[in-house]
């Protein structure tokens, strides 16, 4: 089908009761409009959403008729409760806003130019654990075409087998006809100079059609080398022609019992994160150079796999992890039938879910980097209440349906919410090692649906239940930040435990404060801050994708560094200190404390050495093994300079590490990003950072920043800090730790991007 992007020319307004805003007299998409919204402490969306306001928002815009018999809108996402109308008439309806839908709008179409209205509820709540934004956050298009046609999604390309060089492939397309005939449809990949022409029988309406072929010199998709081929068809008859494309990637996936999981029949572990889908400053929105500037951020700090927490990903998202490798767990729920929330996905589960299963999978089947579906996570209904037995095979039974090439998983979690079934549990796991327990036997039903069996916070169940579900591989889809190396070492050690997903690998706005840490008092391993704070603070990253303590801690449990040295602020060290399950140690990657001089700074090592060695400014403070943690921990007196580490493995050096002092900011870095890896940007985000003389980033810098550009939009600023008060759609931000980051919408081929505080400034050139 022919595909028109409609990102551009949409009027919009923002409703709330007492109050409405106006976004100029016109917007792009994608967009977040519960971004644009104060966050009070008396929100209904509370602490889940980081405390933003439930409100509503109209979307318009005119198009021309086309000249074609069939005429759909296909969003990729809508957050919130989504009416579509054409010329006032109501034109579809979708309540998820996880998944992609169509609308067939060429009954509602006139001659000339008509009105496109959606409108977007997201007014009850709460509606999600986390902040979920609203509005149209992703990609919408036109499709058109004659009669007889392809239909959207319906068209596959999968690896059978892999052969030397060669691989056989099936590709499958389902055609709609407008009559009984007979028609042509030719095929090619133009990477791979291969062509082939068939005939097939079209009978009225749905049509399946399925070729398989062996393809010769080809390049296999993987982590190291994304190499992603595109497909194209066409279709000829009578009446009309009509062209699909696809991309994908030639691979294989397989779940080996004795050799783990297997890609292309080679074992590989995940190295995995659990992300939710908002890109921080810009909210919810899914821009492409977002998505990728994350995905390179993840790669570059070792991850190889993200598991969609807890719902399909963007398109965009998915095209950005083919093209640059990184694998990926597409999770359909977080509920089924029991909701976790008021106005959740329960609410609209039993009329909508097989539609929605269903649509995940066959928008999301081509993309060689999801190597897995999962059916939920922490479902109140997996060890089988209301049926849920019944409703874990149905989701399983629509996936493979529609993909049967892909190993299942389902993220369990301990019986917490049931706390008869948790006592159960607890007493019979210290059941001999081949018996199975409560556990094991109320998740069995479920099991039976999957290929792997995803642990939240449960690694210690692998070595039992592994001798248990014996056909069974394991991953751990869920895993607190200060067990990385535990949990490593636990991969390491058992070939069916699989990879490792951690809670999580980037910030996100809402469930606000679940990485806090508490000072002098007792904290619960569970719980949520109040207003202003509004941001997770779990994440390796910050929202803004600055590095944070617990990212170098992962480089010391995967073995990319040998030693890391961290600081706790002089006023903080000494005082008791609990964590919530996701917190973290309060060191920073600074020895920054000015006017603290002479007071005790606790200095953290992490490091899986022997022992390592702390002096500072040369003089020797002496030697320490690490913990079963991989954690040292020192009391300096606090003098600037440096702080030198030295780490020692069987006597000999094995790693080094040093932190300086830093000097007080003298001005402003700009640093644009703007990549082009997986296509032509369609957002700017640029690191600003303030400045000491030699060009070190001035930790302690706050000042406020104002953004402009040229040539583009600031549409976004934002620092990390959770508790900012500041409007994250605006143009001016405070600095923290000496950075921010700004997004802007490039409106021209050459962007200037310009920074100013006080009498300081800096300007950045770039061309796109």
């Amino acid at each position: 089908m022919n595909s028109e992007k409609l990102l551009n020319n949409w009027k919009f307004m923002l409703n709330r009761q007492g109050w409405q805003r106006m976004e100029g007299d016109e917007i792009a998409l994608p967009h977040d409009f519960m971004l644009m919204t104060p966050r009070t402490p008396d929100s209904p969306t509370w602490a889940d959403y980081g405390y933003f306001q439930p409100c509503k928002g109209t979307y318009s815009r005119k198009i021309m008729k086309p000249e074609a018999e069939t005429a759909l809108l296909r969003f990729d996402g809508v957050m919130g409760l989504c009416e579509v109308f054409v010329n006032n008439e109501r034109a579809g309806f979708h309540p998820y806003g996880y998944t992609a839908f169509t609308v067939d709008i060429a009954k509602f179409l006139r001659d000339g130019e008509n009105e496109i209205r959606v409108e977007v509820d997201a007014t009850c709540q709460p509606g999600s654990r986390w902040y979920t934004g609203a509005g149209i956050y992703r990609e919408v298009e036109l499709l058109t075409s004659g009669a007889d046609r392809f239909e959207p999604w319906g068209t596959s390309v999968r690896t059978l087998g892999i052969f030397g060089d060669g691989a056989q492939v099936e590709i499958s397309a389902e055609i709609i006809s407008s009559r009984r005939q007979i028609g042509i449809i030719e095929f090619s990949i133009p990477k791979l100079g291969f062509e082939m022409t068939r005939s097939v029988q079209l009978e009225p309406g749905k049509n399946n059609f399925s070729v398989k072929t062996l393809l010769h010199g080809v390049k296999l998709w993987s982590p190291d080398s994304p190499t992603v081929y595109s497909c194209d068809l066409t279709l000829h008859t009578d009446n009309c022609s009509d062209c699909e494309n696809v991309n994908f990637g030639v691979r294989t996936v397989a779940c080996d019992p004795e050799r783990g999981l297997l890609l292309n029949g080679e074992p590989i572990k995940l190295y995995g994160t659990c992300n939710h889908h908002d890109n921080g400053i810009v909210g919810a929105a899914s821009f492409r150079s977002a998505e990728e500037r994350r995905v390179r951020i993840l790669k570059e700090n070792g991850f190889n796999a993200i598991r969609t927490s807890h719902n399909p990903p963007s398109s965009a998202l998915l095209d950005v992890c083919d093209r640059m490798g990184m694998l990926v767990i597409d999770e359909i729920f977080d509920c089924w039938t029991n909701g976790k929330k008021a106005y959740d996905y329960h609410l609209w589960f039993d009329k909508y879910s097989k539609e929605d299963v269903a649509a995940m999978v066959l928008r999301d089947r081509n993309h060689p980097s999801v190597i897995m579906w999962s059916t939920g996570n922490e479902i109140f209904e997996r060890a089988g209440r209301c049926d849920g037995y019944a409703v874990g095979k149905m989701i399983a039974d629509t996936i493979k349906e529609n993909d049967p090439t892909r190993p299942l998983t389902h993220a369990f979690c301990e019986f917490w919410d049931n706390r008869e079934y948790n006592s159960e549990a607890a007493k019979s796991f210290p059941l001999p090692a081949d018996e199975p327990d409560f556990w094991c036997e109320k998740i069995a039903p479920q099991a039976g649906n999957l290929d792997v069996l995803g642990y939240n916070y449960m690694t210690h169940r692998i070595s039992k239940d592994e001798q248990i579900f014996k056909s069974h591989l394991f991953a751990i889809t869920e895993s607190y930040p200060m067990d990385a190396l535990w949990v490593k070492r636990t991969m390491d050690s058992h070939p069916k435990l699989i990879g490792e997903f951690v809670w999580t690998g980037w910030d996100y706005f809402g469930e606000t404060g679940l990485g806090r840490v508490i000072y002098d008092a007792d904290a619960p391993s569970w719980g949520l801050d109040t207003h202003p704070n509004h941001i997770s603070n779990c994440g390796d990253f910050s929202i803004c994708g600055f590095k944070k303590p617990q990212s170098y801690y992962r480089d010391i449990a995967w073995g990319r560094e040998a030693v890391k040295i961290l600081t706790v602020d002089p006023i903080n060290s000494g005082r008791k200190k609990s964590y919530s399950g996701w917190g973290f140690y309060d060191a920073e990657r600074t020895w920054t404390y000015p006017g603290k001089e002479g007071k005790i700074s606790e200095v953290y090592l992490f490091t899986t050495a022997d022992e390592c060695e702390l002096s500072l400014n040369g003089e020797a403070i002496g030697k320490k093994a690490p913990n079963e943690k991989g954690v040292a921990i020192f009391e300096v007196p606090y003098a600037a300079g440096k702080l030198e580490a030295v780490a020692y493995k069987d006597g000999k050096i094995c790693g080094k590490d040093g932190l300086s002092t830093v000097s007080s900011a003298c001005g402003i870095k700009i640093i644009p990003d703007a990549s082009d890896k997986t296509g032509k940007a369609d957002l700017i985000l640029a690191e600003i950072d303030f400045v000491d003389q030699n060009g070190n980033v001035a930790w302690n810098a706050c000042e406020e920043v104002t953004v402009t550009a040229e040539g583009g939009k600031v549409i976004g600023t934002g620092s990390g800090k959770i508790d900012d008060e500041h409007d994250y759609t605006k143009n001016i931000c405070f600095a923290y730790h000496g950075r921010l980051l700004a997004a802007i919408i490039p409106e021209d081929g050459n962007i200037i991007i310009r920074a100013s505080s006080g009498d300081m400034s800096a300007e950045a050139k770039i061309s796109i």
